[in-house]
């Protein structure tokens, strides 16, 4: 496998994210919103690179009312998928919002994405009610947070 990092979004990725964003929503059959929450500038968001510079993941998050984070973004192209880089953004993810003192993460994942819940199921989410039968919601209480 090509070597890749985990980094914060930069503004100049906006548009690789956007398409990654699109292709995988597509995939999906979900509907593609022009305004999709995964854009840098939006919350805290990281990528994967892979190779020279092409973006072939992303993960954001955003701080919730009650301090709590929401994983708002997991997009991860599908020839990329089974080599842990979903893992590795995901635990990005869960060490910034240790680090914030965050009681815990959230995530809702539609119906279809069945590897990103079970994803997340390996990663210490469990399931927990869902506002909707079409999405399934997904929390992880993190350590040394009462």
């Amino acid at each position: 496998m090509t070597s890749y990092l985990v980094r914060p979004a930069r503004p100049t990725d906006g548009r690789a994210v956007r398409e990654l964003v699109r292709r995988v929503r597509r995939e999906f059959h979900l509907a593609v919103r022009g305004g999709d929450a995964a854009r840098p500038g939006h919350g805290l968001l990281w990528v994967v690179e892979v190779g020279r510079g092409e973006i072939v993941g992303c993960c954001g998050a955003v701080e919730v009312a009650d301090g709590g984070w929401e994983l708002d973004t997991l997009f991860l192209a599908p020839e990329w998928r089974g080599f842990g880089l979903g893992r590795s953004l995901v635990e990005q993810v869960v060490r910034e919002a240790e680090r914030a003192g965050a009681p815990a993460i959230v995530c809702e994942v539609p119906a279809q994405m069945v590897e990103a819940a079970a994803l997340l199921r390996r990663l210490g989410f469990e399931g927990a009610s869902a506002p909707a039968h079409t999405a399934r919601r997904y929390v992880r209480n993190l350590a040394g947070v009462s």
